[in-house]
C-alpha cells in the first residue's frame, strides 16, 4: 500500500476529481478521495448525533419520573440505555465528526493532494459504521455492559456482540488516526515545517496521537472481558448481577481521557478567530504549545479505577488541576486578535459564535474537572462525572459544528445559513451548559428538592440538543448559494507565514496587487565577455542601473512566491485571480 495515490510534489490531482460526490454505491464503496471519505464520516456522525440526542431525552425523562412513567420497562433496561447514551456520545458521535472534518480539511491545510493511506481511511469509515451498528443493535437485543439482574446465557452472547462492536469502533478510530497523523507528519508541502503547521491540523495530530496511545488500552480491556465471559469464572459478568463490565470501561468516559474530545476545539478556535478578526495571532508557537500540553494531560489509559483506584493520588489530582491552564491560555491568546478588531456591526458569524461558545464550555468542563479531583468535595463517583463529560463532549460538538460552518465551502461547495447556524450554536451551547451544570450540582448532593429540579434541567438540555441536531441536518440540506473564490473574505493568512516567505508574498497578499507572479523559467544570468576573475560571470551587466536592479525580482523570490501562493489558494486564504 502506498502512502498516497499521487506524489505530493505533483499537481494536486487525486485519482478522482477534487471534491467529487460519489455517484453510485460502487463509487461510494471504492472512493479514495479524502473529501468523499470525510463526507461519509460527517453524515454518519450527524445521524448518530440525532439518535443520541433523542436517546438523551428519553434517558433524562426516565430519571425525572422515577416513581411515575417507566420509559424503558425496568431498572436494568434503563441502566443499559444510560450506558448506550454515554458511550455513544463519547465513542461514536464526537470521533465521527472529528475524523470527518479532519479528513476533509487537513490534507488541504498541509498542501497534500490526498490523505495518507486513502484506502485504509475508507476502510476505517466503513469499519466504524459496521461496529457502531453492531454495538447499538446488540444493546437493544439484550446486550450492553453487564446486567443489574444477572447475566443469562443469551445475554452473555449479546454482551459479547456489544463488546465486539466497541472493539470495531475503537480499531476504526485507531486506523483513521494513523492516516491523519501520517498526513500531517509526512505529507506537508515543501517549506512548511512542523512548527508552521496550521492550528487545526496540529490539533488533529495531537488528538490522533492521544488516541493512538489510549485506544489500544481500551481494546485490551475488551479482550480481557470477552475472554472472561467465554472461559469463566465470570468475574466481569457475574450471574448474580454486576456492573463490573461498565466499571472497567468507564475510564474512557471520565477525566483525563475524556478531555481528548476537546483538543480539536482549540485548533478550530485558532483557525476561525484570526480570519474573522482580520488579524494574525501574536504567537503561533504559544498556541501550538497550549494544544500540545492539553494533549499530554488527556492521556488517560493509565487511570483505570476498576483495577487500581488512583483518583486520590497526586498524579491524578495534578492532571485534573492543570487541565485548566492550556484551555485558559489558548482562549486568552485567541482573544487578542478579536480585541484588536473590535465588534463588527450586525449579527456575528455563526462559526465565530460557535468557536467562542465551544471554548467557554471547554473551560467550564476543565474547571469542573478541577473541582472533581479536590478530595474534600467528594465529587468522584457522583453525577459530577457526567457533568464533566457533558461539558467537554458538547464543547466538542459545538466546536465541530463551528468548523463545519467555517469550512462548508470546502466540504460541500456552498455556504451554510448563518441564521440557522446561530440557532444551532445556541442550542448546543445551551444543552451543554444546562446538562453539565445540572449534573455537577447534583454531584454536590444538595437537598432532594433541588436535585429533582436539576433533573428537569437536564431534560430541557436534552431537548435543546435534539433541536440543535435537527438544525444541523436542516442547514446541510439548505443551499445558500455557491461559494465564491474567497468565501471568507480573507486578505491574509490565519496562521503565521514562514519568515523567508513573507517578503516574497507581500505582493500576492496585497489587495492592490492581485496578479500573481509568473512561474516561468529562471532568467539566464549574464555571462562575462571580458577576461578577468571567474566571479565576474555572476555579476550583472554594467548597463544595468542600480535602480533597475533594485526593482527587478530575483528568481528565487518569484519561485518561493509562486509556491506559497499555491499553498494559500489550496487553503482558501487568497482569492483566485479572475481571467
Amino acid at each position: 500500500m502506498t502512502m498516497t495515490e499521487s506524489p505530493p510534489t505533483e499537481a494536486a490531482e487525486s485519482t478522482e476529481p477534487a471534491g467529487a460526490v460519489p455517484g453510485g454505491l460502487y463509487d461510494v464503496l471504492t472512493t479514495s478521495d479524502h473529501k468523499a471519505i470525510g463526507r461519509i464520516w460527517l453524515r454518519l456522525g450527524l445521524l448518530l448525533l440525532a439518535g443520541v440526542a433523542v436517546l438523551g431525552v428519553l434517558v433524562a425523562l426516565e430519571d425525572t419520573s422515577a416513581d411515575g412513567i417507566d420509559v424503558f420497562g425496568g431498572a436494568n433496561a434503563a441502566w443499559q440505555m444510560n450506558g448506550l447514551y454515554s458511550f455513544s456520545l463519547v465513542l461514536l458521535v464526537v470521533p465521527a465528526l472529528t475524523i470527518g472534518l479532519a479528513t476533509t480539511v487537513v490534507p488541504m491545510q498541509v498542501g497534500s493532494s490526498n490523505i495518507a493511506f486513502p484506502r485504509a481511511a475508507a476502510a476505517a469509515a466503513w469499519g466504524f459504521m459496521v461496529g457502531a451498528a453492531i454495538m447499538v443493535i446488540s444493546v437493544f437485543a439484550g446486550g450492553g455492559w453487564g446486567a443489574l439482574d444477572g447475566v443469562s446465557g443469551g445475554e452473555a452472547d449479546a454482551i459479547e456482540l456489544t463488546l465486539l462492536g466497541m472493539g470495531m469502533v475503537a480499531s476504526s478510530v485507531l486506523l483513521a488516526s494513523v492516516c491523519l497523523a501520517t498526513t500531517v507528519l509526512s505529507l506537508r508541502t515543501p517549506g512548511m515545517g512542523l512548527t508552521k503547521t496550521p492550528l487545526f491540523a496540529w490539533s488533529i495530530l495531537v488528538t490522533t496521537s492521544v488516541w493512538i496511545l489510549t485506544l489500544p488500552v481500551l481494546i485490551a480491556n475488551l479482550i480481557v472481558i470477552v475472554v472472561d465471559l467465554r472461559g469463566g469464572p465470570l468475574l466481569f459478568g457475574a450471574p448474580e448481577g454486576s456492573t463490573m463490565i461498565y466499571d472497567q470501561l468507564a475510564w474512557i468516559l471520565e477525566q483525563p481521557a475524556v478531555f481528548v474530545l476537546g483538543i480539536p476545539v482549540l485548533g478550530i478556535i485558532g483557525s476561525i478567530v484570526p480570519v474573522v478578526a482580520g488579524s494574525r495571532h501574536i504567537t503561533h508557537a504559544g498556541l501550538m504549545a497550549a494544544i500540545g500540553v492539553a494533549g499530554l494531560l488527556a492521556i488517560g489509559g493509565w487511570s483505570q479505577p476498576a483495577f487500581s483506584d488512583q483518583r486520590d493520588e497526586l498524579l491524578f489530582v495534578a492532571f485534573g488541576l492543570l487541565a485548566v491552564m492550556p484551555v485558559l491560555a489558548s482562549l486568552a491568546l485567541n482573544s487578542l486578535p478579536l480585541a484588536k478588531a473590535g465588534v463588527p456591526p450586525g449579527p456575528p458569524p455563526a462559526q465565530l459564535l460557535g468557536a467562542l461558545g465551544a471554548g467557554l464550555l471547554l473551560l467550564l468542563g476543565a474547571a469542573a474537572g478541577a473541582l472533581r479531583v479536590i478530595d474534600p468535595l467528594e465529587l468522584i463517583g457522583t453525577n459530577a462525572d457526567a457533568g464533566v463529560g457533558h461539558l467537554v463532549a458538547f464543547a466538542a460538538v459545538v466546536g465541530l459544528a463551528a468548523g463545519m460552518w467555517f469550512w462548508a465551502p470546502k466540504i460541500g461547495g456552498h455556504q451554510l445559513s448563518n441564521v440557522l447556524g446561530l440557532g444551532v450554536m445556541l442550542d448546543f451551547m445551551g444543552a451543554g451548559l444546562l446538562m453539565g451544570a445540572a449534573h455537577l450540582l447534583i454531584g454536590f448532593d444538595f437537598a432532594g428538592g433541588l436535585n429533582d429540579a436539576m433533573l428537569w434541567v437536564v431534560f430541557f438540555g436534552a431537548i435543546l440538543a435534539t433541536l440543535g441536531a435537527l438544525g444541523v441536518s436542516a442547514a446541510a440540506r439548505r443551499n445558500e448559494g455557491e461559494a465564491g473564490d474567497d468565501p471568507w473574505v480573507a486578505t491574509r493568512l490565519s496562521g503565521p507565514l514562514p519568515r523567508q516567505f513573507q517578503r516574497a508574498t507581500s505582493s500576492v497578499l496585497s489587495p492592490a496587487s492581485p496578479q500573481k507572479p509568473r512561474c516561468s523559467t529562471p532568467p539566464k544570468r549574464a555571462t562575462a565577455t571580458r577576461e578577468g576573475s571567474p566571479h565576474d560571470r555572476h555579476r550583472p551587466p554594467a548597463s544595468t542601473s542600480a535602480a533597475a536592479s533594485a526593482h527587478r525580482p530575483r528568481w528565487d523570490t518569484v519561485r518561493v512566491g509562486c509556491l506559497c501562493d499555491g499553498l494559500l489558494r489550496c487553503l482558501g486564504a487568497v482569492p483566485v485571480a479572475s481571467g
